[in-house]
């Protein structure tokens, strides 16, 4: 009967020590997804905010000047934005065209649209760095019954480049798509997984009274 006990004794303290520690990586993985979220809204969400509310807006059709360095980000509004008619022709000036591609969805656009200071504007395609040379984009409607403005800001695809996941690490994801749903996902779950751990903590302490 003694060593029955003994042995019921040192399960359940063992069964302790493995909830203390599945405790204590949850705690981390918190942690992690704390700093993760801050280091993508100091970094991507709110300087593309902030891009987009300093520019200014002009009439599709009309051509603006790019920055002298990095990916450029094409916002537009109107009825063409809403229908996917945007389309944009960057180049050089020396005649060099310079690659452009669309924003993905999931995006910016389905989670933190909330963050974008001028209504009614979305990101439509990304420009390629121009590598310090002068280089212009004209962006029209593919259909020019419609019309509406665009405007150059941040860009939103993360230079349009992709993080390799899956069983083999073989299906790229969107760095704009992981991004987005990273800075709305990442807080949402530190904060519901700090709930659980704190009623957790609670019903220990109660139990062991």
């Amino acid at each position: 009967m003694i060593d029955l006990a003994a042995d019921e004794a040192f399960r359940a303290q063992e069964s302790r020590m493995r909830l203390r520690h599945r405790r204590q990586l949850l705690w981390a993985l918190v942690g992690v997804c704390v700093v993760a979220s801050g280091l993508i809204w100091a970094l991507w969400v709110v300087p593309v905010s902030q891009s987009v509310a300093a520019a200014r807006p002009t009439p599709l059709g009309q051509t603006m000047e790019l920055p002298a360095e990095g990916v450029t980000g094409v916002w537009a509004s109107g009825t063409a934005a809403l229908l996917g008619l945007v389309e944009c022709r960057a180049e050089t000036a020396d005649g060099s065209s310079l690659r452009t591609w669309s924003a993905p969805s999931p995006g910016w656009e389905d989670t933190l649209w909330w963050m974008t200071p001028r209504t009614g504007f979305s990101p439509a395609r990304s420009i390629a760095d121009a590598g310090g040379a002068a280089a212009s984009v004209t962006c029209s409607s593919q259909l020019d019954a419609y019309d509406g403005q665009f405007l150059l800001a941040g860009d939103v695809t993360a230079a349009g480049g992709g993080v390799g996941l899956g069983r083999m690490g073989n299906i790229d994801y969107p760095t704009g798509t992981l991004l987005a749903l990273g800075a709305v996902g990442l807080p949402l779950f530190a904060f519901l997984m700090t709930i659980v751990l704190l009623v957790q903590g609670l019903r220990t302490r109660l139990s062991g009274r």
